[in-house]
């Protein structure tokens, strides 16, 4: 009778979770806006985003299940040519992440969205999403940093630095001698053979990967690898592999949880249990774990953390915009905002709608535009509605695991792929999918996704000047220079160092340490399109800047 009591429950519970699933095809009290400083390397001042110091620190230590490295080896790991730690404050700097300094929280000092977590009894160092999703902003000296705002990191130079690291302990037997030191291993043979998988599995990364335009500092083209890690890496299928070559800017969150569609291409419906989804795909393609030869009753076995993505789902829809801190930036001029305000109705309100951005229940709706009539760079997605791939061991499944419907033929669209094993994985632990599910469930407006069409979103604008560059490619540097004609845009400019220039709004051209070069003239880099406005006198061109920093 007991079992038949928890068989009953569970079949419940699978029915509940299998009808969520079945969307992936088609009360909040008032906030308290926080003032808080994070205690960083650079002592950088946080700004107001409704969240408070410990939600900040619970974001930046919460797992998705990303496995990197050992953690041990984090202590230990040196640079390739030198013997400076690979995670040291300097090169993790360098590299465009953001280093933090030891605390109760933090008793490792690990950088911000690199994170601890421990999968079959070993302990493993990964990323969560505040890695990517942090920004900074240098002005005179202060440092402000952002939460949900672009980061501003080189991740191909990292993957490429820890590629280095890794193989140089192979060769060099000093470092080796060093390293072994650090971690006094009861078992030498077993870290060799550690070694020997990390240098493998990060050259096949970085083979799958590569491009002939390099990314630099704050691309990546998330869709191009997250295609290739599951259908070429999971599947074991390197002939699947595409080239990665659609770097785009990382997108602001402080709105994502809000809206109908997200995505620079609007090809993801944001009601549950979509949101769920994509999470786990993000989590499977930043060094998730998935066993396809490990299948399990309703699912693959795989290293994804599904509660704490619920959870991070939450705070990110609780986060807010930051407001313009006049203190730090210089004071609004009042005098051309009113002038502004009516200039932004005139030109870019029917796109970019003025929202309540302190409304904790806001709803919102993005305008998708078509790419021929914004006229910006198309390759990001092209590439998405082209993307192919053979499904292998993977023929004939359903495409939405647990579920009545199409099945996968001999080769399909990437998408679905993704859409079978990220399935796989939610089925896989149905309570927890389950529980996060209800954890991030917000009310958004309906959308209705056309996969195959060519589009663009545009989002509201609340806290625009915090994420430079601009363009879903990010190709321009400053806002003045978006309102430019598209003719006389800088073709050719430094990103990296984050130091702001509150004239234009944006990325300033002077000074700096770490920085690449961004060429317009190169595939997938192009800066046309979007001439909006590109009209105005430079007074009201002014205006329009000025009515930017109150939204």
């Amino acid at each position: 009778m007991r079992w038949k009591i928890s068989q009953c429950r569970t079949k419940l519970s699978l029915r509940i979770f299998l009808l969520s699933l079945a969307l992936i095809a088609g009360c909040v009290k008032s906030p308290r806006i926080y003032d808080v400083q994070r205690h960083t390397v650079d002592n950088a001042v946080s700004l107001p985003q409704n969240w408070t110091p410990a939600t900040r620190d619970h974001m930046n230590q919460l797992s998705f299940g990303s496995r990197l490295i050992p953690y041990e080896w984090f202590y230990a790991l040196e640079q390739a040519d030198s013997d400076t730690r690979f995670f040291s404050h300097q090169n993790i700097q360098e590299l465009g992440f953001i280093p933090s300094n030891v605390s109760e929280q933090n008793a490792d000092g690990l950088p911000i969205g690199f994170v601890a977590d421990e999968w079959r009894g070993e302990k493993w160092l990964g990323l969560t999403c505040t890695a990517c999703h942090t920004g900074q902003l240098h002005f005179r000296g202060q440092t402000l940093l952002i939460e949900g705002a672009p980061g501003m990191f080189d991740f191909q130079a990292f993957e490429k630095g820890l590629f280095r690291a890794l193989q140089t302990l192979l060769t060099d037997n000093n470092k080796y001698q060093r390293f072994t030191r650090q971690l006094q291993p009861e078992n030498p043979g077993e870290l060799i053979a550690a070694l020997n998988e990390r240098v493998r599995f990060m050259n096949a990364r970085l083979k799958a990967n590569r491009t002939t335009v390099p990314y630099g500092y704050g691309r990546l083209d998330a869709f191009g690898q997250i295609f290739n890690a599951v259908s070429a890496a999971a599947l074991e299928l390197p002939d699947n592999t595409h080239t990665a070559n659609a770097p785009v800017s990382v997108p602001v969150l402080w709105d994502a949880s809000h809206l109908d569609v997200v995505q620079w291409n609007a090809s993801a419906v944001n009601k549950e249990p979509g949101p769920l989804g994509q999470n786990v795909t993000t989590a499977l393609a930043v060094y998730g774990t998935l066993e396809l030869d490990k299948k399990t009753l309703l699912g693959y076995s795989n290293s994804v953390n599904i509660r704490n993505l619920g959870t991070i789902q939450r705070h990110y829809y609780d986060l807010m915009s930051p407001q313009w801190p006049q203190d730090i930036l210089g004071t609004i001029n009042t005098g051309l905002v009113q002038t502004g305000a009516a200039l932004y109705q005139s030109h870019c309100a029917s796109c970019h709608v003025v929202i309540d951005s302190r409304n904790p229940k806001r709803q919102l709706r993005a305008t998708v535009v078509p790419q021929n009539i914004i006229g910006t760079d198309p390759v990001m997605t092209q590439n998405f509605a082209a993307a192919k791939a053979r499904t292998g061991k993977l023929e004939g499944r359903k495409i939405v695991a647990g579920l009545k419907g199409n099945k996968l033929p001999t080769v399909a669209p990437t998408l679905d792929i993704v859409t079978h094993l990220v399935s796989s994985v939610m089925a896989n632990r149905p309570l927890a999918s389950i529980n996060a599910i209800m954890t991030e469930r917000q009310p958004q407006y309906e959308y209705e996704v056309d996969r195959k069409a060519l589009n663009y979103k545009a989002r509201p604008l609340n806290g625009l000047w915090a994420s430079a560059p601009f363009l879903h490619n990010g190709s321009v540097p400053t806002i003045y220079d978006l309102l430019l004609p598209a003719a006389e845009r800088p073709k050719v400019f430094l990103v990296g160092d984050v130091d702001f220039d509150p004239q234009r709004l944006g990325l300033s051209q002077s000074g700096g340490t770490y920085r690449s070069t961004y060429d317009t003239s190169l595939y997938g880099n192009s800066n046309q399109g979007h001439e909006i406005a590109t009209h105005l006198s430079e007074k009201d061109r002014l205006a329009l800047l000025e009515y930017l920093k109150t939204l």
